[in-house]
């Protein structure tokens, strides 16, 4: 028995009606999957500049306080598991930060903002090995941040090098997004308001 007109016309109605809740619904989860995943990408920087970070310290104590010339270097001496890339930057570049370079105060979460004097990307920042070594890396990446990293919100000025502090501040969330982002194999769980002075490096 074939539908009647008016049948079809009900089932066309509720086919549209259908397609417009499926289409409000994608418009709603799109802006709280994008937070997840820049959520995991910060956890992920963390993670592998603190792992860079005691790499580098490993190697000043096994090698008279001199610095790695590289990132290659601390992969082939055993002081890192592998050459970390910026999960931020598309060709995964690190900012490499020399011994001297001003880094500028730490800003506790809720202070007032104050001129940073961490050297910005530019002409004379190195982006790969350095002649006297490295102390750390930075992300070359301007972006503002979910998370306070040692009271900033700029990618660019999270500072992961030898004895700098890693004090993790309070995230901005979206309603129904959980808190905290996903966790990953080797990173312990990194939640909101959480202050963690030092993450773990290699057994």
């Amino acid at each position: 028995m074939t539908p009647s007109r008016g049948e079809r016309g009900y089932a066309l109605a509720a086919l549209i009606a259908a397609v417009t809740i499926l289409l409000l619904g994608l418009g709603v989860a799109a802006p709280s999957w994008s937070y997840v995943m820049k959520d995991d990408r910060e956890e992920e920087l963390i993670f592998r500049g603190s792992q860079i970070a005691d790499a580098v310290a490993r190697y000043q104590k096994k090698n008279a306080n001199a610095l790695p010339p590289s990132l290659e270097v601390l992969v082939k001496g055993k002081f890192l598991r592998k050459e970390w890339k910026d999960p931020f930057a598309k060709d995964g570049k690190w900012r490499f930060i020399r011994q001297g370079e001003g880094i500028g105060p730490i800003r506790s979460p809720g202070s007032p903002q104050t001129p940073t004097t961490t050297r910005p990307p530019g002409p004379g920042v190195s982006t790969g090995p350095t002649i006297g070594g490295f102390i750390g890396v930075a992300s070359l990446n301007t972006d503002k941040s979910l998370r306070l990293f040692n009271g900033r919100q700029r990618y660019n000025e999270w500072i992961f090098a030898v004895g700098q502090p890693r004090v993790i501040g309070k995230q901005t969330t979206l309603p129904g997004v959980p808190r905290g982002g996903p966790g990953g194999p080797g990173r312990p769980p990194t939640l909101p308001g959480d202050e963690t002075p030092e993450l773990p490096g290699l057994p």
